[in-house]
């Protein structure tokens, strides 16, 4: 399956940006090139299924399954709630992407990909290097789920969480990196996100069900 399915968006805020640093990155966010679903160095037409719904949701409803191509909705989310100048490729070819990276200048490069898409994502993020080796590579999507990603792919940040060879050695060891290694980068990142959910649920004891208020409004 074959997609002409190419943009690019330029985004920039009306109001300044609150910071000098945010002023002055510039930012690409990328999903995979295409083609997509190809008997290919990349992949197959079996590991590589393109429609969500056609080859998962509804893929056992014959000719009532779903078609349709899903646009990145991810990225152009964050797109659209940053503050500094960013572009977007929306399922570009290769030559479309090697073209951007070329003959511009970028301070992060971002990409998203499912799992079954991850070599396409390596050479991604090896052109990156190859073209712009001082951007900084952030690859996020559900191929970030994958334990070992970070010896896969030459990127710095996997997801939220910077690169941090020490979740390879837990994992390796079966132990849990925070006790492990609690000073490392993924351990303090893990830690953060801990404290803010604790911070939500109020004090213990606190009751975060609905008061008959809140029940009776709206």
């Amino acid at each position: 399956m074959q997609s002409d399915h190419v943009e690019i968006h330029t985004h920039a805020q009306d109001t300044p940006p609150t910071s000098p640093a945010s002023a002055d990155t510039r930012i690409l966010l990328s999903s995979v090139f295409g083609p997509y679903a190809q008997d290919d160095e990349y992949g197959s037409r079996k590991l590589n299924p393109m429609e969500l719904y056609h080859n998962q949701v509804t893929r056992t409803q014959g000719g009532f399954s779903l078609r349709m191509f899903h646009r990145s909705w991810g990225l152009m989310l964050i797109q659209s709630n940053i503050e500094a100048p960013c572009t977007l490729l929306d399922f570009p070819d290769l030559n479309r992407f090697i073209a951007e990276i070329r003959d511009k200048d970028y301070d992060i490069v971002g990409i998203s990909s499912i799992i079954p898409n991850q070599l396409k994502v390596k050479k991604m993020c090896a052109l990156v290097r190859q073209y712009l080796p001082d951007a900084t590579i952030v690859v996020g999507g559900h191929v970030a789920n994958v334990a070992d990603m970070d010896r896969r792919i030459d990127a710095d940040y996997i997801g939220y969480i910077n690169r941090d060879p020490l979740v390879h050695q837990s994992v390796l060891r079966r132990r849990l990196v925070v006790e492990e290694y609690p000073r490392s980068d993924v351990a303090i990142y893990l830690q953060r996100i801990a404290r803010k959910l604790m911070e939500s649920l109020g004090p213990p004891g606190a009751s975060t069900a609905p008061t008959s208020s809140d029940e009776g409004s709206g």
